[in-house]
């Protein structure tokens, strides 16, 4: 027994930041953003918190789902940076949805969802959760340094939720990592104590572009095709590939590499940008929304992220 998804449900901020905005304070332009990343616009936290942004998403899921917070048995989520560090997010959610389930935080970067899955078919599987909440929610606009164009471009913020039940459903997952802790880093405050003796790192996220573009296009490969012998499938019988969104030419070339056909890839990074954990959730409610996805079909999710992790989840569409 493991899971099947139940219902969905993404929220995210009310301003929405174009190329030509960053224009204004960056060395850069629109062509330069589009040509390299794929991505037109992010949208980018301002007067809301970010529990805002995982409530609102989890309660969507929960009325899609036609489940109350009552009948959650766990809330599981996906975060780098919640608004504090205790409570977790998590918790913040049970109490918004009046829950007393198990709930924490877990981070695993741009790949937390799917870690959150595997999670969750966890505990379906031991009988432990009939019903779990996973929730992602990333404030990527905290995190970047605001005058670095190479990476303060390519983020967003946002929220997505979906609601998991006892069932068929999932197909299997693939999660692994190959530990760097370089490539993509950001550091933690430390703190005012008198004793510490660890002079404190620029607290801002740094990325070595290069190491990680190389990293994404093999591992993505390698998930897809590891996850589907799991599954005893072939690339070709999966109908929908729901990848990180992190860059438009990674997903080129990773598809390229691995002979994927390019009509089954849904993107919406020129909308939403990297948004962490909280891109394939977003992107997941998103076309479910639009009716994109039938009873039956295979949905193939594949991310990669700081660790360096990556992962994917295949899952047969059960909801209607």
């Amino acid at each position: 027994m493991s899971f099947y998804v139940a219902g969905t449900g993404s929220a995210l901020p009310e301003k929405a930041v174009t190329n030509d905005d960053l224009a204004q304070f960056l060395d850069t332009s629109d062509e330069w953003i589009v040509t390299r990343t794929g991505i037109r616009r992010r949208h980018i936290l301002t007067h809301e918190r970010l529990q805002d942004l995982a409530i609102a998403s989890a309660k969507t899921a929960l009325e899609d789902a036609g489940v109350c917070g009552a009948e959650v048995d766990l809330i599981v989520c996906a975060t780098m940076r919640a608004d504090t560090v205790t409570p977790s997010l998590a918790c913040a959610v049970a109490e918004a949805i009046g829950s007393t389930a198990p709930a924490f935080d877990v981070n695993a970067a741009c790949v937390g969802v799917l870690y959150c899955m595997e999670i969750a078919d966890a505990f379906a599987a031991s009988g432990k959760a009939k019903t779990v909440l996973v929730v992602s929610a990333e404030a990527m606009s905290k995190l970047v340094d605001w005058s670095d164009r190479s990476t303060c471009v390519l983020f967003g913020d946002g929220a997505g939720a979906m609601v998991l039940r006892a069932g068929e459903g999932r197909l299997a997952g693939e999660l692994s990592t190959r530990p760097d802790t370089h490539a993509i880093r950001m550091p933690n405050i430390e703190g005012n104590s008198p004793y510490n003796q660890i002079e404190q790192e620029r607290i801002v996220l740094s990325m070595d572009g290069g190491e990680v573009y190389k990293f994404a296009v093999n591992a993505m490969g390698h998930n897809i095709e590891e996850v589907c012998a799991r599954a005893g499938l072939s690339p070709a019988d999966i109908d929908w590939y729901l990848p990180h969104q992190a860059n438009v030419r990674i997903i080129d070339a990773s598809l390229k590499k691995f002979k994927i056909d390019k009509s089954k890839v849904l993107l919406n990074i020129d909308e939403c940008g990297n948004m962490s954990a909280t891109s394939v959730m977003v992107l997941l409610d998103q076309y479910a929304k639009k009716g994109t996805f039938h009873c039956g079909d295979k949905l193939l999710l594949v991310a990669f992220g700081g660790g360096l992790t990556s992962g994917a989840v295949i899952i047969e569409w059960k909801k209607k």
